[in-house]
């Protein structure tokens, strides 16, 4: 059995989310993490959009190797266009981030917008929260 997996879009200034499975096809060709965020990057920003608008993305990902037991792999990957270059920023972090998301029902986030006030996501359970923050 294929596992399946998730792309949470959410968006901010609308305060919505879009879950879609992450078609088989897709994953044999970029695999996951960064390369599945490669394309998403590609093909939710248009060309020319100021890395600091709300039309940038940011894309946070699950390894591929999230959950299999071996060194390495529990790797979450960010990224999105950089501010500093203008072209792709990318970066990847270990720890417990990765599984956590992967345990809470996505592979991958797409989050796009500006909220109107401070706000956290709540991801659990194969959902997406909106939280306040303000305090």
């Amino acid at each position: 059995m294929v596992l399946k997996r998730k792309i949470a879009y959410i968006d901010l200034s609308r305060r919505k989310v879009r879950v879609r499975d992450v078609p088989v096809e897709m994953r044999r060709l970029y695999l996951g993490g960064r390369g599945l965020d490669m394309y998403l990057l590609y093909n939710h920003v248009e060309k020319g959009v100021d890395p600091l608008s709300p039309e940038n993305v940011l894309l946070v990902s699950a390894g591929l190797l999230v959950g299999v037991p071996c060194l390495g792999g529990s790797r979450a990957h960010i990224g999105g266009k950089s501010p500093l270059t203008g072209i792709v920023g990318s970066s990847n972090m270990g720890g417990f981030f990765a599984p956590e998301l992967r345990l809470a029902g996505f592979d991958h986030l797409v989050i796009k917008g500006r909220a109107e006030k401070p706000t956290y996501l709540w991801i659990h359970d194969g959902e997406v929260e909106f939280m306040d923050a303000s305090h």
